[in-house]
């Protein structure tokens, strides 16, 4: 039987600007999450054993490529075949996704708790408060935890292509805040890492089958099932899916990669210092993310569409945006960051003033690629520039490993930094390009004043 639309599509003006609100709630939640914590579980734990907790988490985090970059591929590919009116197309990519997905991730659980116990996690990651067992029950833990969470990455396609995007991501949201409410305070009262990470894990299982019921409600055509998936539609969605494997996997190299390095090096106190400047600097990336996720979906429906121009403006004033919040906030932290660090963490750990405005430079410069990066990845075009985003981010830690012997966390960070100044010059290259665009046009639009109610007076959108 055909599927039908269940609701008169709602207009990009309107869509965006739902996007933009529930996304803009994400730097919200994302700072309570980040910086919230990190004060009371070094004042409840320790510096020596909230930086064990910060290397266990690291490992884990790796295992965000065991959905194979499907969940990324299948919300373009979703997005873009109900842009075109293939909704039957859209289902079996859903299905396919999630069938592959769920196949992985038990294979992955399988293997991770055969193997856990027999590394020495000790010895290798230098730990100061956890033996062998224990800290391999952690990462075990946390493994699951990391892999449930991939299901919700495949879910989100269904909310994204039908109009939901809004919806959904302010859920996801919301459950990322309940997690870590749970998980720090079963933390603080029991000490135990495992205890945390135990709780971590149930809030996201049960989040995760409620997130699946509310897509079902809210698009009965998205069947929750296998019936429609095929090998040939898994393959077709290859190639771009692999190509998504490579942004996560990029981050955690340079995300976890670079704290497992300083923590091998320098110890888990250093990791902790590096670590909290480095999320507090952050927050200037996670702000420009707003604008990015919120324009993602309705790429992917221009290019569906057909509708290059529309396209080309939503980069031009996205990127726009983008780049005027990130100075705003750049230079507000550059200002205030200091002062507000010390009253955050209370001598905890020390302040290193150097390393602080490198990496302040390190999140504006990966704002200004990030944001033009959604423009391959809503049309699944995106292989040879998540490639070279994982090559250069290992690139990065061979030369933090020379520098932070050299100058400290601050070395850590300049090797960060050289790899977000190559990714500006590769991805606005190539966003340029496809959306044929010129540098020229591209520069003037960033010097215009803009806003949505510009595009829904022309009829854009």
């Amino acid at each position: 039987m055909p599927i039908v639309s269940q609701a008169p599509p709602r207009s990009v003006a309107s869509r965006l600007l739902r996007g933009v609100s529930a996304t803009a709630v994400g730097p919200l939640v994302t700072a309570i999450i980040q910086l919230g914590p990190i004060p009371l579980l070094l004042h409840s734990w320790g510096a020596a054993k909230y930086g064990d907790w910060l290397l266990l988490s690291a490992v884990p985090s790796y295992l965000t490529v065991t959905n194979l970059g499907f969940g990324d591929a299948s919300g373009s590919d979703m997005t873009l075949r109900v842009a075109a009116g293939d909704r039957e197309g859209a289902l079996e990519t859903f299905q396919s996704s999630w069938a592959l997905l769920t196949i992985i991730s038990v294979a992955i659980l399988i293997i991770a708790s055969i193997a856990v116990w027999w590394i020495p996690w000790h010895e290798w990651m230098n730990l100061a408060s956890l033996s062998d067992h224990k800290a391999a029950a952690v990462i075990l833990v946390l493994a699951a935890y990391i892999v449930i969470s991939q299901q919700g990455g495949v879910l989100e396609s269904g909310y994204r292509c039908d109009g939901n995007f809004a919806l959904g991501t302010l859920y996801a949201t919301v459950l990322r805040l309940v997690e870590t409410l749970f998980g720090l305070a079963v933390g603080i009262v029991t000490g135990s890492l495992l205890h945390a990470a135990e709780t971590y894990l149930a809030v996201r299982s049960v989040g995760t089958l409620a997130y699946a019921l509310l897509l079902r409600r809210k698009s009965p055509w998205i069947e929750l099932r296998f019936t429609r998936a095929s090998l040939p539609r898994i393959r077709a969605l290859s190639a771009p899916a692999f190509g998504f494997i490579a942004l996560p996997l990029g981050y955690a190299i340079s995300l976890q990669g670079t704290n497992l390095m300083i923590g091998v090096i320098k110890g888990p106190i250093a990791v902790a210092a590096f670590s909290t400047l480095r999320t507090m600097t952050r927050l200037n990336f996670q702000l420009v993310t707003v604008i990015a996720w919120a324009i993602w979906p309705e790429l992917s429906a221009a290019f569906g569409a057909g509708n290059i121009s529309l396209a080309r403006k939503l980069h031009r004033h996205g990127y726009q945006a983008g780049l005027l919040l990130s100075v705003f906030t750049g230079a507000s932290l550059w200002l205030l960051g200091p002062f507000i660090y010390h009253i955050w963490i209370r001598n905890a750990v020390s302040f290193d003033r150097a390393c602080f405005h490198v990496l302040l430079i390190v999140t504006f410069a990966n704002a200004l690629w990030f944001i033009s990066s959604v423009v391959s990845m809503s049309s699944n075009a995106h292989h040879r520039l998540t490639l070279i985003f994982v090559v250069a981010s290992a690139g990065s830690l061979v030369l933090a490993a020379v520098l932070t012997r050299r100058f400290g966390l601050a070395g850590a960070a300049m090797a960060l930094l050289v790899t977000d100044i190559l990714m500006i010059w590769v991805v606005l290259r190539a966003s340029i390009r496809q959306l044929q665009d010129t540098c020229s046009g591209f520069l003037r639009a960033l010097l215009t004043p803009v806003s949505v109610s510009v595009f829904a007076r022309r009829g854009e959108v």
